[in-house]
């Protein structure tokens, strides 16, 4: 079985300086990268690849307003989701064991999301006529951005006269060698961790097109096989990660919408988004497009949903618990700001795009992340403020004991002396309860000295704290 065309957009999350915005604004545009609207269809049509048209109307009917609003503003702003493309049209090849997958890079995105979520997108088109096996292995191993295990190595891809060992220098050398210095560094909150901590086993989240003869059978092995990218084995043999007949007709029952089947299915998994297509040529086209706008779009607010929720899980699992009160407020404000502006139940107005939004809030754990994420912050926050509480009846109770005897003596014993030029030797003539009223003066000045200090030294490494996170992020 052969594709007869075949697509890819890989994703690549990264977290960036909100801090630096205006200036990676102004980096993307002297790299190429030209801020992304709807209307330019002259410039958005090279994008894609020959003959493939995206249409406005479609976007902007496709989805609820209050999300057309946000994902499709020409408006730039930290507020939205601001997308950055980029015409590249370059040759390369990838090589494994077993085959040599010639491609094309199209195009790339950067999409400077909300929060300081940043999404790279990388389309790639493989040569017409590739063997399925081989472009599944394509996404299989393009996808993986370090390989450690040995099923993953001897990979190398050839681009534009270099030679890349990993898909991660081709795209932080080459595609965007200005990116790296713009991540967030998470080493100050672990020693071991300097970025990207939320991003799951180093392998991009892809999302696929094949188009095969229309004589050929999509059957369930082979919808098993396209969503969780199985290529080939060890031998060069087509290769399925599962041998339980009933395991992949449940899994594939779960995972795969079946609005146009047979001859057009959408499997959507933890590995990718894929779409297979028998049809004919004219509405491959039509799939195509789709595939391109209202896929892309649908894929790029799902995983910003589930990208923003692991960076909140990341940041509140590393907190060290008594201390980092005003980093909870920040993190409770940043779920509420999340859930108000951008977490809605659904995103597209048509019935095909509710269905497909159903799978990946599935696949993605979307809803029980959010649940999660936000009863496991408001939780650490109460705690906190019983702990603070606590504190603060415990400073009441003393000082309350201490006004109380000072009070007393402020009342009833008069040292006449201290109103008068004092001599320091008569404090050796004091009588008792003078010297307890002397020492119960001296004690509360002090106290109160302390208090301010304190109060003061907690409000400035509050203040200079948030000014540095808001730096770093």
């Amino acid at each position: 079985m052969n594709s007869l065309k075949t697509h890819y957009v890989f994703y690549y999350p990264f977290n960036y300086r909100q801090y630096d915005f205006e200036k990676l604004q102004q980096v993307l545009k002297r790299n190429k990268f030209y801020h992304f609207t709807i209307d330019e269809e002259e410039f958005n049509e090279t994008l894609y690849g020959p003959d493939i048209k995206v249409s406005p109307q479609l976007l902007t009917q496709f989805f609820y307003p209050f999300m057309e609003e946000k994902l499709l503003n020409d408006e730039i702003s930290v507020r939205n989701f601001n997308r950055y493309s980029k015409k590249i049209h370059c040759e390369g090849k990838m090589k494994t064991a077993f085959d040599e997958v010639p491609f094309t890079i199209l195009s790339a995105d950067i999409n400077l999301c909300p929060f300081g979520i940043g999404i790279l997108a990388l389309r790639i088109q493989l040569a017409d006529d590739v063997d399925m096996n081989a472009a599944l292995s394509f996404g299989h191993y393009f996808r993986v951005l370090r390989p450690k295990i040995d099923e993953e190595l001897g990979t190398e891809i050839y681009y534009d006269n270099f030679v890349f060992q990993n898909t991660d220098e081709l795209l932080l050398k080459k595609i965007a060698p200005f990116l790296e210095k713009y991540f967030v560094d998470y080493s100050s909150i672990h020693k071991n961790i300097s970025k990207i901590p939320f991003f799951e086993d180093e392998r991009m989240y892809v999302s696929a097109f094949f188009h095969m003869d229309e004589d050929e059978e999509i059957d369930e092995y082979f919808l098993y096989r396209a969503g969780q990218l199985n290529g080939r084995d060890n031998n060069g043999d087509p290769y399925i990660s599962s041998t339980n007949e009933e395991y992949i007709k449940r899994f594939v029952e779960e995972h795969c919408y079946e609005r146009w089947a047979p001859k057009f299915h959408i499997i959507t998994t933890l590995q990718g988004h894929i779409y297979l297509s028998s049809v004919d040529d004219k509405s491959m086209n039509k799939y195509l497009n789709s595939f391109h706008s209202v896929s892309y779009y649908t894929l790029l607010i799902h995983y910003f949903y589930k990208l923003m929720l692991l960076k909140l899980v990341f940041e509140h699992s590393e907190l060290k618990f008594s201390k980092d009160k005003d980093i909870v407020k920040e993190l409770i404000e940043q779920i509420t700001k999340f859930a108000s502006r951008y977490y809605f139940p659904e995103v597209a107005a048509r019935t095909e795009g509710k269905e497909i939004s159903h799978y990946f809030r599935k696949v993605f754990r979307i809803d029980g992340l959010y649940r999660e994420t936000k009863e496991t912050l408001e939780e650490l926050y109460r705690i906190q403020e019983d702990r603070s509480t606590d504190r603060l009846n415990k400073l009441i109770f003393i000082l309350t004991i201490f006004s109380m005897i000072s009070g007393i003596y402020g009342m009833n014993l008069v040292i006449e002396m201290l109103a008068e030029p004092f001599k320091l030797s008569e404090i050796f003539s004091f009588t008792f309860f003078e010297w307890t009223a002397l020492v119960l003066m001296v004690i509360g000045l002090m106290t109160l000295v302390l208090l301010i200090l304190n109060q003061v030294y907690k409000y400035s490494i509050s203040y200079y704290g948030k000014i540095n996170r808001r730096r770093q992020r």
